[in-house]
């Protein structure tokens, strides 16, 4: 009977490391796949000028901080990465945001300038907005457009045809 229980034991062991092992070489196929399809165009309008705040991702909830930039990640080609402005009050995102983004009380200038990240709960303490979405769009991959400002310009006027949008309600955000 032990002899049973020893086989089975080690034989649920093996496929149990089996198993995190093909999920461990499924999540870095995932991550090779995002990283070679390139970044995402994200147009979108906020609630006010944040411009030059900091931008975090926070969980669905908007309970806890879930992604932030060191202070070095706050540059895009060589510049501090604040959105580009387009038409009509939109914005091209140069950070990475999603659905999930706040912004924080510290500018880009002021951020980039720290030596180190704050710690989390420093962080939570200074959200300068936890709701800031009017409209996020998803205009596919930067690398398809030669001139991205003038073609997402021109979506813009067209109402951005073939682009996805995120759909804003009061105190979060659902996909259509």
């Amino acid at each position: 009977m032990r002899r049973l229980l020893l086989i089975i034991s080690i034989s649920l062991l093996f496929i149990a490391c089996r198993s995190h092992k093909e999920l461990l070489k499924e999540t870095e196929m995932i991550k090779s796949n995002q990283q070679s399809a390139g970044q995402q165009s994200i147009v979108y309008k906020t609630t006010d000028n944040f411009d030059d705040y900091v931008p975090v991702i926070m969980n669905v909830e908007k309970t806890r901080i879930v992604a932030y930039p060191a202070p070095t990640d706050l540059f895009y080609k060589g510049v501090l990465a604040k959105p580009t402005i387009l038409k009509n009050g939109y914005l091209l995102d140069n950070r990475g945001i999603t659905e999930n983004v706040v912004f924080l009380n510290y500018t880009y200038e002021a951020y980039s300038k720290l030596k180190e990240a704050p710690a989390l709960n420093e962080l939570l303490k200074n959200i300068k907005e936890k709701y800031p979405l009017k409209e996020l769009i998803y205009c596919g991959l930067r690398y398809q457009y030669k001139n991205e400002v003038k073609e997402l310009n021109v979506l813009i006027d067209t109402g951005f045809p073939n682009c996805k949008r995120a759909k804003i309600i009061p105190m979060g955000v659902y996909m259509d």
